[in-house]
């Protein structure tokens, strides 16, 4: 079978304060984005993992750390044959090796017949990552806490984007991207329900209500980020925001033709660029042109 695990934004992303756990609480819009990746689930006797498109070792392979767990967890004996097809750019913001581990999870209990509901499948996500749960359901949600705490909210119906995604090097940038704020980068959450409210009445969104709490550490670690953020904005006329920890950013665009307008317009920035529409959540949307969907017990 083979299914598509989609990247999402950060419409908002606030962070609230250090928790006594050593995480930091949380405050986000969240929302999948049409940007995938591929990952096909085969039976096989033993556990394989392919990647195509990403050197990883076996330790931060979560699609095949999310396949032991589901098989720990499950007594499973069988194997399955996982291939993954990288579109999503590592470590740039936008969740891809989370949806991966995710869209493993589901596709493994559909495989094996091991009929963990939903609420079993959120359970074991959060113990591999943070934002891995939301992508167990994906479209929109409000998100709380860790990144586990999850409310979902009915999808924007094809916001179109305009996605740029700079190039970097940084390892383990998640721990450095954290250790990089400020108590003046916290808030309080009110602009993310504020913005969840509106999506939740099926009002559109201004770019001015959107923030990002990582805003000024992503400018200190990334080197260049601030040059290429002005540039994108400059030339497209329009706020950029970031998503997640970055360094991927993003715009709203009114409709396709004018995120491709937008596009074209970053052709000499030397970044990943793309027109992406939001898409909805996983019940619809993980599928493979003519594929089963994925079914939930």
């Amino acid at each position: 079978m083979l299914y598509r695990s989609y990247a999402k934004v950060n419409l908002t992303l606030e962070v609230l304060r250090k928790r006594d756990d050593g995480f930091h609480e949380l405050a986000s819009l969240v929302h999948t984005i049409g940007l995938a990746d591929d990952l096909r689930i085969e039976p096989a006797d033993e556990l394989l993992t392919r990647v195509e498109g990403l050197d990883i070792d076996a330790e931060t392979n979560l699609v095949a750390r999310a396949a032991e767990l589901l098989m720990t967890r499950t007594n499973e004996r069988r194997g399955a044959e996982m291939s993954v097809v990288k579109r999503i750019p590592a470590a740039s913001g936008l969740g891809g090796g989370s949806s991966d581990a995710a869209t493993t999870l589901v596709g493994l209990n559909g495989l094996w017949g091991t009929r963990l509901g939903f609420s079993s499948l959120i359970e074991l996500a959060a113990e591999l990552g943070s934002d891995i749960p939301f992508f167990v359901r994906g479209g929109a949600a409000l998100m709380r806490g860790r990144g586990d705490e999850l409310e979902p909210l009915p999808e924007l119906k094809a916001q179109w984007l305009v996605l740029l995604i700079p190039r970097h090097d940084i390892i383990d940038k998640t721990r450095r991207l954290y250790a990089a704020l400020q108590p003046s980068d916290f808030s309080s959450g009110e602009a993310t329900v504020k913005a969840a409210e509106r999506v939740q009445s099926g009002q559109a969104l201004a770019d001015d209500e959107l923030v990002n709490g990582f805003e000024r550490a992503a400018r200190t670690v990334f080197t260049g980020l601030s040059d290429v953020w002005a540039e994108a904005e400059h030339v497209c006329r329009r706020r950029f925001l970031l998503s997640g920890a970055g360094p991927a950013l993003f715009a709203l665009a009114s409709d396709r033709a004018d995120a491709r307008r937008q596009v074209a317009r970053l052709a000499h920035i030397d970044a990943e660029r793309h027109a992406v529409r939001t898409v909805k959540h996983a019940r619809a949307s993980l599928r493979f042109a003519a594929s089963t969907p994925i079914g939930y017990p």
